[in-house]
């Protein structure tokens, strides 16, 4: 999935798999290229191709650590070994 978006001219941008919706976040500046619909065919279709039944588009927009916001405060922490 983000062989197509960087195939489509995205330079920053992560998907997130959740099972089987693809959220995409991009940079601030570049989210309004979603706002075509002929770009938002192609991605979904694409998307859809790999597997993906749902295709989002994450409105804050690429950062990192995006899935540690969900966790609860005592998950957050680092194993060592």
């Amino acid at each position: 999935a983000e062989d197509v978006l960087r195939k489509m001219g995205l330079t920053q941008f992560r998907v997130r798999s959740h099972n089987d919706i693809a959220r995409i976040e991009v940079l601030p500046e570049e989210i309004h290229v979603f706002f075509d619909e002929g770009f938002r065919e192609k991605v979904v279709g694409a998307f859809k191709h790999t597997g993906f039944n749902y295709v989002t588009l994450d409105l804050t927009g690429y950062r990192t650590g995006s899935m540690n916001e969900v966790l609860k405060e005592g998950e957050k922490h680092i194993w060592k070994s």
